[in-house]
C-alpha cells in the first residue's frame, strides 16, 4: 500500500508588501508539488497587499487572516504557524521567489530522511 502524500502548508506573513507579494505567489502557483494551503497573515497593510492576495486566492488555496492591530514580525509568524494544518510547514516571506521545484525537493528530502525534523534551502540574492 502506498503511503499518502504529505499535506503541505505555507505560512506567509505580509505587511505592506504589495510591490513583491504577487511575484512570490506566482512562484508558489508554479510549484511542481502544490501546497494544500497557504496561510497568509497580513499585519494590517495599508497598501495594495490585500488586493493582490485576493486576486491570487482565485487560483491558490489561500486562507487570509488580517491582524488588526498588527502583531509584529515574530508574533505574526507564530500565529501563522499555529493555524497551519499540514504535515510540513514552509515559512515564506512576502518578498521571496521560489524555484519551481522547491516544495518537491524539500518534501522528498524529509520523506526519505524521517529522522530529520527541519530542512533549509539555500538562497540567492
Amino acid at each position: 500500500m502506498m503511503k499518502p502524500m504529505p499535506r503541505v502548508s505555507i505560512a506567509l506573513c505580509s505587511h505592506n508588501g504589495g510591490r513583491f507579494i504577487g511575484e512570490q505567489l506566482k512562484s508558489i502557483q508554479e510549484q511542481s508539488f502544490k501546497p494544500d494551503e497557504i496561510i497568509i497573515c497580513d499585519d494590517n497593510s495599508s497598501d495594495n497587499t490585500l488586493e493582490v492576495i485576493k486576486q491570487f486566492s482565485e487560483v491558490l488555496p489561500i486562507k487570509l487572516h488580517q491582524n488588526i492591530p498588527a502583531l509584529g514580525t515574530v508574533k505574526n509568524f507564530e500565529y501563522a504557524i499555529s493555524i497551519c494544518s499540514g504535515d510540513f510547514i514552509f515559512l515564506c516571506d512576502q518578498d521571496d521567489y521560489w524555484l519551481p521545484n522547491k516544495i518537491e525537493k524539500l518534501v522528498n528530502y524529509l520523506e526519505t530522511h524521517p529522522t530529520h525534523d527541519v530542512v533549509f534551502s539555500n538562497a540567492a540574492i
